[in-house]
């Protein structure tokens, strides 16, 4: 698909629609969607991979019959997922009928059977998706969203890792645990989220998926890069994954677990790691002379996810052992 001026054009007016919060007037065309669907959708995709291989070293799958994909757009989360789930019965919903349209079409054209969610079906456990949407809602909106959400079987919500949308999905999360649902990820706990304490006021619960690799060999996303600004190595997000019965492998009565939060501040010989536990958030030190092979995995390459660690007496990690080991 080749791209030209007035298409990257296009796309950057999209982006301010939705920066602008003019959700009801995203798509004029079917062309807007797969200008989309080619480049905004994809990075969409690559942080819903990052949640996915997160929810699989957890140990976690998901034993729902359908999907429902909240909000659809043009179904990249619904497509992601049927893919990591094996899921084909998918329900969609959006206020755009341009973008039901589309979707459904993807969907099939990918092997699933689709249909307008109208009411919600009881009959069948449901796997709730819900991405890139908390920013234009306002607060009531937000709440209402989450109420709803607690019918479903199981929930993945994803939002951009942003300062305010991460702080605002964490009000959520409160919600749905109080509703009875069990909390998968990224949370180590079910208890009050430490970012909500005083003393964490400036920090937020954010991660960091990784592109595919090849995308930095790509003339496309070269020029996608420059013509619309973005970063291709930053790709900020936040989550929450719930299940009525977690179905949990690995996770289950394991203590002293920190999930990674952010990325690690790299020092000359030694990098610092925000992590949050059970015990709240704290930066933990790990020296390159006291583990060359962990400094490397978790400074150098920026590996992510939820460790338990081996301390000396300064409290410095000397070794750390992913969940997913």
């Amino acid at each position: 698909m080749k791209f030209y001026k007035n298409d990257w054009q296009r796309l950057r007016e999209l982006r301010e629609g939705f920066l602008k919060n003019t959700s009801h007037n995203y798509w004029h065309t079917q062309e807007d969607l797969e200008l989309y669907d080619r480049t905004y959708a994809e990075r969409i995709a690559w942080k819903w991979n990052a949640v996915l291989r997160d929810l699989t070293n957890l140990g976690w799958r998901s034993h729902a019959h359908h999907i429902l994909d909240w909000g659809c757009g043009t179904a990249i989360a619904a497509r992601t997922v049927s893919t990591w789930s094996g899921i084909s019965q998918v329900a969609l919903l959006d206020q755009s009928e341009l973008a039901l349209n589309f979707a459904h079409a993807k969907l099939r054209q990918s092997g699933c059977t689709t249909w307008n969610h109208v009411a919600w079906q009881h009959d069948q456990p449901t796997l709730l998706l819900i991405s890139h949407v908390i920013g234009e809602l306002d607060e009531k909106e937000v709440k209402d969203l989450a109420s709803f959400a607690t019918h479903a079987d199981e929930i993945i919500w994803l939002e951009p890792g942003s300062y305010e949308l991460s702080r605002r999905l964490g009000m959520v999360r409160q919600e749905i645990l109080q509703a009875g649902h069990h909390l998968i990820a990224p949370c180590t706990h079910e208890d009050a989220c430490p970012m909500f304490q005083e003393k964490q006021v400036r920090d937020w619960c954010h991660f960091f998926a990784t592109p595919p690799p090849e995308i930095f060999q790509s003339s496309f996303w070269h020029e996608a890069s420059h013509e619309l600004g973005i970063d291709l190595r930053s790709l900020p997000y936040s989550f929450l994954a719930f299940a009525k019965k977690t179905h949990l492998e690995k996770k289950t009565g394991l203590s002293g677990l920190e999930r990674l939060i952010g990325h690690p501040r790299a020092l000359k010989a030694h990098g610092k790691l925000f992590c949050c536990g059970a015990q709240g958030v704290c930066e933990r030190m790990l020296q390159k002379r006291d583990n060359p092979h962990l400094f490397k995995a978790l400074i150098k390459n920026q590996e992510t996810g939820t460790f338990t660690w081996s301390l000396n007496e300064s409290g410095h990690i000397i070794d750390g052992r992913p969940l997913s080991s």
